[in-house]
């Protein structure tokens, strides 16, 4: 079966974490945060190293071999049945989130008259293909993708600089450590997809993963996080840019190129649409991928994407979906993906002691 290299599985975390980072965790984060939001990042980060050191320890410790194989080895079928039942349901609200956050932003921008069902079924059907054609046709189309969004996400950065006063990053902790608190869970949330996607894909690659490679990962994930965070709170300032839907995309807004060259906001769709492509894409393959069928792997691909279309089109407004992002998904996405690190790294530990007994 084709693998695909490590730097390939980066490029595709680049642009589908990426998303999460970069967008929708953004207005959360200044929501719960303010001035503080970028202090929080950079805590976060700090810590990265000892859940890096984890994911690397499992890594290496797998071999290469199919996750749910490897947790009915570990922990017999039954608690794997739970655990791969788990990854399942986060798998496509990974997916479902990115796409509701997407077709809210398209209908609030510049396709407001399309029905949401022309808007999400057309998506849903490039990504299933996607899904259909395997993990290396999504790693080739990120390949391509990547680096316009790249430039792109420097243009707008060095393009708003004349607008930015980064004095209005200070002073922090003004309400206390309240702040930091509160937004931890987001930036935890974002950084973690690496370890969370990093775990089911570790068998389609070429080669192991070093701890060194995935720190970088970390670290540019992290960037993806503190750019446009700290640009916003420096353009708008933190109580503004807190109650903007959109922070990143208020930035594309406000670039202007000379004295003629202005409303390029255009260039962000190509940005969201990507990371909007690949997660979607890579969250609907990992469900055929993870159960580990063999003559029937579209099955859980086709039904994960016609659940999402479904769920897309029931009533729920935008308040109702942030509101059930910030109680919901992300703490219980964090502590899901922590207890499994450390049940994982404990179970081969004491597997470990046990052989030299």
């Amino acid at each position: 079966m084709p693998k695909i290299t490590p730097i390939q599985s980066y490029m595709i975390i680049m642009l589908s974490v990426g998303l999460m980072n970069h967008v929708i965790i953004i207005p959360l984060l200044l929501e719960a945060s303010k001035r503080d939001a970028w202090l929080v990042v950079l805590l976060v980060f700090v810590a990265s190293p000892v859940w890096i050191g984890c994911l690397n320890y499992i890594i290496q410790n797998m071999n290469n071999q199919h996750i749910k194989k490897w947790l009915d080895q570990h922990f017999g079928k039954f608690l794997s049945a739970i655990l791969v039942i788990i990854y399942s349901l986060l798998l496509w609200l990974m997916g479902f989130i990115s796409l509701k956050d997407t077709l809210t932003w398209t209908i609030a921008s510049y396709l407001p008259q399309t029905p949401i069902l022309v808007l999400a079924g057309t998506t849903l059907v490039a990504c299933f293909f996607a899904a259909f054609q395997g993990l290396r046709t999504i790693a080739i189309v990120s390949g391509i993708l990547l680096p316009f969004v790249v430039i792109l996400g420097h243009l707008v950065a060095i393009a708003n600089f004349q607008f930015k006063d980064y004095t209005l990053l200070f002073p922090l902790l003004e309400n206390g450590t309240t702040p930091l608190w509160k937004g931890v869970p987001y930036v935890a949330g974002g950084l973690l997809e690496l370890s969370f996607l990093m775990l089911l894909i570790q068998h389609k690659l070429t080669k192991k993963t070093g701890f060194k490679s995935l720190m970088l990962m970390c670290f540019i994930l992290t960037g993806l996080t503190l750019g446009p965070l700290m640009g916003s709170i420096a353009i708008f300032g933190p109580d503004e840019a807190a109650n903007q839907r959109y922070p990143a995309y208020a930035q594309w807004r406000s670039v202007r190129l000379g004295e003629y060259v202005e409303h390029v906001d255009f260039f962000s769709i190509y940005q969201w649409l990507s990371g909007t492509f690949i997660r979607v894409s890579l969250s609907i393959y990992l469900l055929g991928e993870l159960w580990n069928l063999q003559k029937r792997r579209w099955l859980p691909v086709l039904f994960g994407a016609l659940a999402m279309l479904v769920a897309i089109l029931l009533p729920m407004s935008d308040m109702a979906f942030l509101d059930l992002l910030g109680r919901f998904y992300f703490p219980s996405f964090c502590i899901f993906t922590v207890g499994t690190l450390i049940l994982y790294v404990g179970r081969m530990i004491i597997s470990r002691i046990r052989q030299k007994e």
